[in-house]
């Protein structure tokens, strides 16, 4: 093990570059009930598992989806982006609250095996795990049980799944199709199984799987929306533009928007002089009042405009740097 030296003027300080943070410990009671869970030693979900649900699962299903279905690597450029920040936020947030809180976990006493008979010190007082414990090598990790790290990291890669898939169905278009319901469904249900697996093992209390899945699905839906706009817009299967425009292909700001408003509001206002061309084109006046692309190409737009763009190139227009909607 290597151990680095940085001297100090008067001092010497010796750092252990594989030490932990040992973080906050709280009091407890003894007699606390919600404490005298016994350890298991495997829990249902493990931390492998936990990786392919919240990471991989969702990957995966961004990555075919941009292959087959939307034929575009800017929607899979933007969908793994979207995946990779929520995910690393949801970790980093989630460990300084579990490191800065130190709530004990309901396993506590198995894992710090305090000697047989022991009470609390004295009326109204707590007990200290670095006077009680006997066992040390499970400590630090029993004292972050708040919030559950399980059910922040699923709710955040499932519900980032869910508002993907929501806005490739157009699950706003006041339609009712039931099966995009069980379809949206299914991925909360995988994390929310997951969350309570954790209160099965006794890892956590049920306040702590609240707190987690909530603080996941906040930070989920912050980080798709940085780079998708609502399920409410009419492009809301196509990702933002790039903040980077492509010399050869791009459009003035002004001039994509007003495209974009020309493509949108002309299926609106002349019905019976655009049928035609719609026919042809193989598209119908309640696609182009949703902003559904048939091919991955806007084809209103190509004709007005006069030249091809692809839609993952494109994007959702934008005015001086932010979304228009």
């Amino acid at each position: 093990m290597q151990i680095r030296t940085i001297f100090y003027p008067n001092r010497c300080t010796r750092l252990d570059p594989h030490h932990k943070v040992e973080g906050f410990r709280r009091t407890f009671s003894i007699s606390d009930t919600s404490l005298h869970h016994q350890y298991a030693t495997n829990s249902r979900v493990s931390s492998a598992n936990l990786y392919v649900i919240a990471l991989v699962a969702p990957a995966a299903i961004i990555l075919l989806i941009s292959l087959i279905v939307t034929r575009s690597f800017w929607d899979l450029h933007s969908g793994w982006l979207g995946l990779a920040l929520s995910l690393s936020v949801t970790s980093t947030v989630t460990n300084i609250i579990k490191i800065t809180v130190g709530r004990p976990r309901p396993d506590i006493l198995d894992r710090c095996q305090p000697a047989p008979g022991l009470t609390n010190p004295t009326p109204y007082t707590l007990s200290d795990s670095r006077v009680i414990c006997t066992r040390l090598d499970l400590l630090n990790d029993g004292f972050r049980s708040f919030p559950s790290g399980h059910a922040s990291l699923s709710f955040c890669g499932m519900i980032y799944l869910t508002f993907y898939l929501a806005a490739k169905v157009h699950i706003s278009n006041q339609r009712g199709f039931s099966w995009k319901t069980w379809l949206l469904l299914a991925p909360i249900s995988g994390a929310t199984l997951v969350a309570i697996s954790r209160s099965m093992d006794y890892r956590h209390h049920a306040t702590d799987l609240i707190a987690g899945s909530l603080l996941g699905t906040a930070i989920g839906w912050y980080c798709y929306r940085q780079y998708y706009p609502p399920l409410s817009h009419p492009l809301c299967h196509r990702p933002y533009s790039p903040r980077i425009p492509r010399d050869e292909e791009d459009l003035d700001p002004e001039e994509a928007h007003a495209d974009e408003l020309e493509t949108l509001g002309g299926a609106r206002a002349s019905n019976s002089t655009s049928s035609s061309s719609h026919s042809e084109n193989g598209i119908t006046s309640s696609d182009l009042e949703r902003g559904t692309l048939v091919g991955g190409a806007n084809v209103a737009g190509k004709k007005n405009m006069g030249e091809e763009r692809r839609e993952g190139e494109e994007g959702v227009p934008l005015e001086g740097g932010r979304p228009v909607f």
